[in-house]
């Protein structure tokens, strides 16, 4: 082959390539979201947390949220110029411990919450997201250098989370290691011993998913991560 054609053919096979690692970066809505059940993290323009799930086989469709203590978590912020992850920095504080020997306030310390709403409408209201019958729970990654100790939680319709009747797991995530919870392992209050105070009830639905990073009373949480993936247990 001359010299000038194999050029030609080096240049098409380049330009080609280069289409190829658009399309993986998300220049594609049909591109393949990689490991099983993946739901995209993709951009909300204009939201408070700039982030939404993608289209997906699963009917799951919300924004995501941070939720922070009136109290002890002031420093942890989102880094909104990731594409593609969710990523926070900043520090859970701990629970201050009364003098007097009194319940220490968790109420005001309780730590943070980024999360994601799984029906929410067009209105911004939340609606419960039937559970598709091949579905037994979610997975999650997150890289970064600082991860603490995680609630993964999921609120069923009908339940108060500031009643504490959402359900949850503890988990101690690894960077870029996906980690599986499985409705059957949270429990409403997990913290409350190995199962808790009841068992999750997804039946009614869930309204939304997330990740909470708790405040103790005898340790204060750096944050320093990236929630990068986000899928659905299929059976």
């Amino acid at each position: 082959m001359r010299s000038r054609d194999l050029t030609a053919v080096l240049l098409r096979a380049i330009a080609a390539a280069g289409v190829l690692s658009l399309t993986a970066c998300g220049g594609s809505a049909t591109m393949a979201t990689g490991a099983p059940g993946q739901i995209p993290i993709v951009a909300a323009p204009g939201a408070a947390v700039p982030y939404q799930f993608g289209a997906n086989a699963y009917g799951v469709t919300g924004g995501a949220f941070l939720a922070k203590a009136n109290m002890g978590s002031g420093t942890v912020a989102l880094d909104t110029t990731q594409i593609g992850k969710v990523c926070l920095a900043g520090t859970v504080e701990m629970v201050p411990t009364p003098a007097d020997g009194s319940h220490p306030p968790y109420s005001d310390y309780w730590g943070i919450e980024l999360g994601f709403n799984l029906n929410q409408g067009t209105d911004s209201a939340k609606n419960p997201w039937m559970v598709p019958s091949n579905v037994g729970g979610f997975w999650f990654t997150v890289e970064g250098s600082m991860i603490p100790p995680i609630r993964f939680k999921t609120t069923p319709s009908g339940k108060d989370p500031a009643q504490e009747q959402d359900s949850c797991a503890l988990v101690t995530p690894d960077s870029g290691v996906p980690t599986e919870v499985l409705f059957a392992n949270m429990y409403v209050q997990c913290w409350d011993g190995p199962q808790g105070t009841a068992a999750t009830d997804v039946s009614p639905g869930l309204l939304d998913m997330g990740l909470q990073v708790a405040a103790a009373t005898n340790a204060e949480y750096p944050i320093d991560f990236c929630v990068t993936a986000v899928g659905v247990v299929t059976q």
